[in-house]
């Protein structure tokens, strides 16, 4: 029979997430009896804590919502778009394409838009497209505020999703709700609006909902927690970054096991738990939580196992991972780490690295890091750091602070990427991390650890403040060692030996414009070493006031939230702001003049140069381009066009046949920034045969943008000719002078039965239908010829002629080629990813399952009818 463990002190057991902490009775976390105290105005305190734990919760929403709509009100109470670089870069392009496509009745298998098409899913084309947490967003308003709106759903529940942790923990409802809202406003959270980072984002929200659900599952056991735990997990996987997802994973998963190891040796007395913790049931929990995290990746598999399957073999991504020398690959994996002026920055005065954003004015032109650029920021918040010092004091739950306060210094010394042997040691043994790159966004987990101590801090303070705790002397050398800390980093940046001492020992290769950057953010450095020295004095303060209980337990909730709240918002509010949306989705001239051309040419697409070949806005229009950016775009398209790693497209200028392989009918030059095109003949040869059609002017007659074009091949051809070459030898012979792609396709292999008739054929290609996910033509040849569709080649795509099965060959490193006997014939080509149909029985069927065990949970859990009263043994009285 399950026994249940007596609850001690303030705290609640884990068990009872949301419950009453008991009052009078028991023994706190100092081990004083709490109704004891014989301190003046004991009354009146036990008074003050009890109306803290019956605060009701829609007031801690309805400040959590109000903080959010705080953050974003200039995009809440308005009509435009929120500003994310990102965003306008791809993010508001690839959504609004999948709207339409949803809109229309078409869930889009293929991205046709940029660099020669992708596969829509595999790549990651549409971000969130399955997330079930922003994708409706897209069907109910317009994309552009759908994007903002999915970002400021997921910041308010951050503050709820880290308040409901913290209570399955034991900690009181008013430290939960500072924890929440010191959560909703961590810098290194809301700070990724700036860049568009939605992606982690959705992962930093769902973090507390992992953690919760574990907690949950190993007090109450297989149920509904489990499937809660198949949920969150299946959630994170949705918002496709598989790296931040990737690192909750094993962060989860460690606490998992930490809570075995605790369940099996030493239960924790505080926590409730539903049955006897001994060590046979800690590790038949730890294997059920083990087949959760396999059940929700399933949960998760329409997404999951196409990407997985694209990402190992056809992105360009290979070419720094799977398929990179280690020498390459390791520069790639430690690219975008913190350094060490970041993390000076993220644990004391924001306000120390600079920035590259223009939000405020120490973040315009301030940043003197060593990364390329900055537009976040990993600040964690300066009262939240001390508060989780200050919990190791004499909080409760000294397992639960330990692990957290390992997994703080762990995902921190991560970040700082191949200077840490942390870093090293996770990048040379763990599976997986060869893959990913930017060791500086794990501090999402160093912040999560921080705030979840921070809050047993809170409570601890809130204990000194009941007389149920007695100070240690440590807790208080602590707070005074804090503030003087950031005392002697004042006197420091404002004497200039701070800054001395840092280029002369950590940094003394700085370049000289980030010397010069350094010297434009050094007053406001002195500035917000001002403001953090006040921060921490201030926390002192409420410290000492706790202590000799000066102030009432409400004053102390309502001072501690307003020094967390002013915290964060001088960070976060500089990287949220707004734009006009017209601006952005106003063609202009040119745009209109291909659009009209679009109607009445065969396909084509356009090369535009705006932004270096990196501009994505012309998409946007319904054009197709042969440049742009995309994060998993094909390998193979960018061998041909000679781009390397994460470079830009310009190098497809550089050769005539590339430009004619691709379609490339039309380029849209930005005059008023080069000039012509054809002075850079000498550096990109294909300009050699531009031709301009039209152009736009500035006020004072300048060329602003000219419109070429150039002699391209057609989007469909005829050819006979097979020149076969041996793997990896494809680029090589199609760029070379004597290959002529009018007439010829390069193979790396036949297939059996294929043969093709000798000499140029006579015919025609008819473009029938041509939609998103496939094609239908109608083909004339003289001759059995090999149709040619200057689109993408991966092995999803299939064919038919005249309704019977033909092979679609790799043709000319990346094209189809599709095989077509002398006649007339019908060809129609259909993308059907086998990925995506097998990942939709995967998530089909462990959907289901995770379903099923929370319903019958559900049912087992409720209380059965009332015992009639023979069956208490009582003799019913008669009647009549």
């Amino acid at each position: 029979m399950a026994r249940k463990k007596k609850r001690k002190g303030p705290q609640q057991g884990g068990g009872a997430a949301l419950a009453e902490a008991p009052t009078g009775k028991g023994k706190g976390a100092g081990g004083r009896a709490a109704g004891s105290t014989g301190a003046p105005g004991a009354a009146a305190t036990a008074s003050s804590s009890r109306s803290l734990e019956d605060f009701p919760l829609w007031i801690t929403a309805l400040i959590y919502l109000g903080v959010t709509a705080v953050l974003f009100r200039s995009f809440i109470f308005g009509s435009e778009m929120l500003f994310g670089s990102d965003t306008e870069a791809l993010g508001y392009m690839a959504r609004a394409f999948y709207a339409e496509e949803l809109r229309n009745g078409n869930f889009p298998l293929w991205q046709p838009l940029l660099l020669g098409g992708t596969p829509f899913l595999e790549s990651l084309a549409g971000g969130e497209s399955l997330y079930p947490l922003a994708a409706p967003l897209l069907l109910i308003m317009e994309p552009f505020r759908a994007l903002g709106w999915k970002l400021v759903l997921h910041v308010a529940l951050a503050g709820f999703a880290m308040y409901g942790w913290t209570r399955a923990l034991g900690i009181s409802r008013p430290a939960s709700f500072l924890a929440g809202l010191g959560y909703l406003l961590a810098p290194f959270f809301v700070t990724l609006v700036w860049p568009g980072h939605d992606g982690k984002m959705f992962v930093t929200a769902l973090t507390p909902l992992l953690f919760w659900a574990v907690e949950r599952y190993y007090v109450t056991g297989f149920g509904r927690a489990w499937s809660a735990i198949v949920a969150v997990v299946a959630l994170a996987t949705l918002t496709t970054h598989f790296q931040m997802a990737y690192f909750l994973f094993i962060a989860a998963g460690a606490y998992a096991l930490f809570r075995t190891v605790q369940m099996a040796r030493r239960p924790d007395p505080v926590v409730d738990y539903t049955a006897d913790p001994t060590p046979p049931r800690a590790m038949g929990r730890f294997g059920l939580f083990l087949v959760a995290a396999v059940v929700g990746v399933g949960a998760a598999g329409i997404q999951f196992l196409p990407a997985i399957d694209y990402i190992r073999g056809d992105s360009r991504r290979t070419a720094t991972t799977t398929e990179a020398s280690a020498e390459l690959n390791k520069q790639f994996a430690a690219s975008w780490s913190m350094h060490a002026e970041e993390a000076f920055a993220s644990l004391l005065v924001p306000e120390f690295v600079g920035n590259s954003t223009d939000g405020a004015d120490w973040t315009r032109n301030t940043y003197w890091g060593r990364n390329t650029f900055k537009l976040n920021h990993e600040y964690i918040g300066l009262v939240l750091l001390i508060l989780a010092g200050l919990s190791f004091f004499g909080a409760p739950r000294s397992g639960v602070r330990w692990f957290f306060l390992g997994l703080f210094g762990v995902a921190f010394l991560y970040t700082l990427g191949a200077i840490s042997p942390v870093w090293q040691l996770f990048y040379h043994l763990v599976p997986g991390i060869k893959l990913f790159r930017a060791a500086s966004m794990v501090i999402f987990l160093a912040g999560f650890a921080a705030i979840t101590l921070a809050a047993f801090g809170i409570d601890l303070l809130l204990g000194w403040q009941r007389g149920e705790v007695e100070p240690t002397p440590g807790a208080t050398r602590w707070l005074i060692g804090s503030t003087a800390a950031l005392g002697v980093v004042f006197v420091l940046a404002s004497t200039g030996i701070l800054f001395d001492l840092w280029t002369a020992v950590l940094y003394g290769s700085i370049p000289e414009n980030r010397a010069a950057a350094l010297l434009t953010a050094r007053p406001f450095i002195v500035r917000g070493s001002v403001i953090a020295l006040a921060l921490a004095g201030a926390t002192l303060w409420l410290g000492f006031a706790a202590k000799s209980r000066k102030v009432p337990a409400v004053g102390l909730v309502i001072a501690l939230g307003l020094l967390i709240t002013i915290d964060g918002l001088r960070v976060d509010l500089p990287f949220i702001r707004t734009r006009d949306f017209d601006e952005l989705n106003t063609p202009g001239p040119i745009v209109e003049e291909l659009q009209r051309r679009q109607e009445i040419e065969t396909p084509f697409r356009v090369y535009d140069f705006n932004r270096r070949g990196e501009e994505v806005r012309t998409a946007m229009f319904g054009l197709e381009l042969s440049s742009g950016h995309h994060p998993n775009d094909l390998a193979r398209y960018r061998e041909l066009i000679g781009m390397t790693g994460g470079g830009s497209t310009m190098s497809l200028l550089a050769s005539e046949t590339a430009i004619r392989l691709t379609n490339t009918r039309y380029l849209i030059w930005p005059a008023w920034e080069l000039g012509r095109a054809e002075q850079y003949a000498d550096q990109f040869p294909g300009l050699a045969a531009a031709v301009p059609v039209t152009g736009t002017q500035l006020q004072d007659g300048s060329p602003y943008e000219i419109l070429y074009r150039f002699d391209d091949l057609p989007r469909a051809r005829l050819v006979t000719g097979l020149r076969r070459v041996e793997p990896g030898r494809e680029v090589e012979t199609i760029l070379a002078p004597d290959f002529d792609p009018a007439t010829t396709a390069v193979v790396t292999e036949v297939p059996d039965g294929v043969s093709l008739a000798e000499g140029d054929p006579t015919g025609e290609v008819e473009w029938l239908e041509r939609g998103t996910d496939g094609r239908l033509l109608r083909v004339t040849s003289d001759r059995a010829a090999l149709l040619v569709i200057a689109d993408n080649w991966v092995d999803a795509w299939t064919a038919t002629v005249d309704g019977e099965t033909a092979p679609v060959l790799r043709v000319n490193h990346t094209q189809l080629g599709i095989p077509v006997p002398a006649g007339t014939h019908e060809v129609e080509v259909t993308f059907a990813s086998g990925p995506v149909g097998l990942g939709l029985w995967i998530t089909f069927v462990c959907s289901i399952l995770a379903i099923v065990v929370a319903v019958v949970s559900f049912i087992r859990s409720q209380p059965g009818p009332a015992p009639r009263p023979a069956e208490q043994g009582l003799t019913p009285i008669p009647t009549g």
